[in-house]
């Protein structure tokens, strides 16, 4: 039996120090404080939670899966239990607001736990991820009666969420959903049928809040005649009967009437839900009516870094898992005809370097991400540079960047999970294809992560097209500015005074300046032409997408090098500097030599790959318009 996930906490300390100072969120006051006593304490009691009682459910989820009954949906055993010590434990409420009986923490911290969560069981992250989301939509868009009925039980999570978008007939295309919505009183009644719908219907806890998007009678066709409804699964005392025991009023006509037979996350109940079956789902509108999808993004794109962040902790567990397999299975023998272990052949540790230099690159992405999405959250006037730019004008910028980042953590993440966990079967061989092997499960449970809350080409279509053409790469044009400079700061570091031969970063940071120069090229190219080739953005925006996110995986590594290459083992928590490495048995330097390594490694392997997609993307609309589809 393989052993429990173990949280990374070394890797974790320092991708979090590192997007921390990135960001330059010390000038937030009050923040440094979280980054920490309280961060070490969050990310440890994360760890245990994860290896005690989440990770050790991972396989026995998986087997089970959920069910559905007469009374509803019913989890696989321990699912229950280990929610209701998720939610004692704190962990639901860790970055919620405050006003609502959360503790406010950085996103910064949520997503180095939100990456944990993932990684020791994916099936039973994405319910609390849910709430996540549904609590900022709802804080943002929701009226003051709705906020303060629901969003301390969800903020607590004594009540989860879901997000009924797609329909049998609209997958992506929302455009098209049929569910309708009329007016009932104060409120609305709904009917209508959502597909795919996760953690639709479970028995973890007495309500769920599901956010429905439906038309109205009249309403604008396509998008712009989209409302978004709080649906809940138990109506309220006041429009059903009198609560008991502590549960809202009458059931809502809102049922699962049928569960997902799916190829991985087994254990999370993936819906078809019918609304309006028995009269009318009893629902109210958030936001405007017809500004429904603007809403439902807000949680939309908390929920594509999340994927990120998900996939990134499956990523680390298979790498974890492969190691383990690699240190201990033998087959081959050395000079001396001793046996030895696969670890020792070189194919091995490439396949193993490889699988650790995307995961922690990916990480630090991700954790990026996180970082500038606190920086738009601040209040106005705690941004402690206002004297130079003004307050408003960095959470701008900051609005700017996570803009440009979404789509990357999400897309290129949930691919590297996907690579990261074939590499795992491949080094366990035989051994991985077998059920009966947790790799096999991570590799299945890693795929969905391309593929919801958006296809990774619908996250390429919205960095090209809204991200980069609409500004005429201004976004991307400060994001290559930064790479560069990162780059440039490894080059000054990178003298033969300052490190030991054989140890050069140049294989990093020269390829890391030349693709930000090609990348901008390119980018030019591809918004002065658009405008003429409408089909230009189509056939070239998702090796656009992969060639910025390898470039920026490589943008991570420099940072991550830089500090290690500053790393002072008399002085570990000095500006530049790594922490101690906790969870880690190695010693400072040891942890030092490991993260130059893997840079050096990504530079020389995993950086390359950008020269493939940038030949995609300079061949533009080439082959890709002319055959008709009878001939594809």
């Amino acid at each position: 039996m393989p052993t429990p996930y173990e949280a990374p906490l070394a890797l974790i300390r320092a991708a979090i120090d590192q997007a921390a100072r990135a960001v330059e969120l010390s000038s937030l006051p009050g923040w440094p404080e979280a980054f920490g006593d309280t961060a070490d304490a969050v990310l440890q009691g994360a760890a245990r939670l994860a290896r005690d009682v989440l990770s050790p459910l991972n396989a026995t989820g998986d087997a089970a899966s959920s069910r559905l009954i007469a009374e509803g949906v019913v989890t696989p055993k321990g699912f229950p239990e280990a929610y209701r010590r998720f939610c004692a434990d704190g962990w639901p409420t860790i970055c919620a607001p405050q006003e609502f009986g959360g503790q406010g923490l950085p996103m910064l911290l949520g997503a180095a736990v939100t990456e944990t969560w993932g990684g020791a069981n994916l099936a039973f992250a994405m319910c609390p991820e849910a709430a996540n989301g549904a609590v900022e939509a709802l804080r943002l868009h929701a009226a003051p009666a709705l906020r303060e009925r629901y969003l301390p039980p969800l903020v607590s999570g004594e009540w989860t969420a879901s997000m009924c978008l797609t329909e049998p007939q609209a997958g992506s295309d929302l455009s098209t959903i049929r569910t309708l919505a009329e007016p009932d009183g104060d409120g609305w009644r709904l009917a209508g049928r959502k597909i795919f719908i996760s953690w639709g219907d479970h028995d973890l806890a007495d309500n769920i809040v599901h956010l429905v998007l439906a038309r109205t009678a009249g309403a604008p066709a396509g998008l712009g005649g989209i409302s978004l409804f709080l649906v809940p699964k138990m109506l309220p005392p006041d429009v059903g009967e009198p609560p008991a025991a502590g549960r809202e009023g009458l059931r809502n006509d809102i049922h699962a009437v049928s569960l997902e037979h799916k190829m991985g996350i087994r254990a999370s109940p993936t819906c078809v839900m019918a609304l309006g079956e028995h009269g009318g789902a009893r629902g109210w509108l958030v936001g405007p009516l017809n500004g429904g999808l603007a809403c439902l993004f807000t949680m939309m794109n908390h929920m594509r870094i999340g994927v990120g962040l998900h996939s990134t902790g499956l990523a680390e567990r298979a790498w974890q898992l492969a190691r383990s397999y690699a240190q201990e299975r033998r087959q081959g023998r050395d000079a001396a005809g001793a046996q030895r272990p696969i670890i020792e052949h070189q194919d091995v540790r490439r396949m193993l370097l490889t699988m650790k230099a995307l995961t922690h690159g990916a990480r630090c992405l991700a954790y990026h991400a996180a970082a500038t999405l606190d920086v738009t959250l601040a209040k106005v006037g705690e941004v402690d540079k206002v004297d130079k730019v003004g307050d408003e004008a960095v959470r701008e910028r900051a609005r700017r960047r996570l803009a440009l980042l979404t789509p990357l953590v999400k897309a290129w993440c949930s691919d590297v999970a996907v690579e990261v966990s074939s590499l795992g079967v491949q080094v366990h061989g035989g051994t991985g294809y077998i059920e009966d092997s947790e790799i096999s499960q991570v590799y299945r449970d890693a795929r969905i992560g391309p593929l919801f809350e958006g296809t990774n080409y619908i996250q390429a279509q919205d960095l090209l097209v809204r991200r980069v053409i609409r500004d005429r790469g201004a976004a991307l044009e400060e994001l290559l500015a930064e790479m560069e400079r990162a780059a440039r700061n490894l080059e000054h570091l990178d003298t033969p005074a300052a490190r030991p031969a054989g140890t050069s970063l140049v294989a990093l940071s020269a390829p890391l300046l030349a693709e930000c120069a090609h990348l901008r090229a390119a980018a030019r190219r591809i918004v002065d032409s658009s405008g003429s080739q409408p089909d230009l953005p189509g056939c070239v925006a998702y090796p656009f997408l992969q060639w910025l996110a390898v470039v920026a995986g490589g943008w991570q590594w420099a940072l991550a090098a830089h500090d290690a290459s500053r790393h002072n083992p008399s002085d570990p928590g000095g500006p530049g500097g790594l922490r101690e490495p906790s969870g880690s048995h190695g010693s400072h330097d040891e942890f030092a030599r490991a993260m130059t390594d893997c840079a050096r490694f990504y530079g020389a392997h995993i950086l390359p790959r950008a020269r493939a997609y940038a030949a995609a993307v300079d061949s533009g609309t080439d082959i890709l318009v002319t055959p008709r589809p009878a001939e594809i």
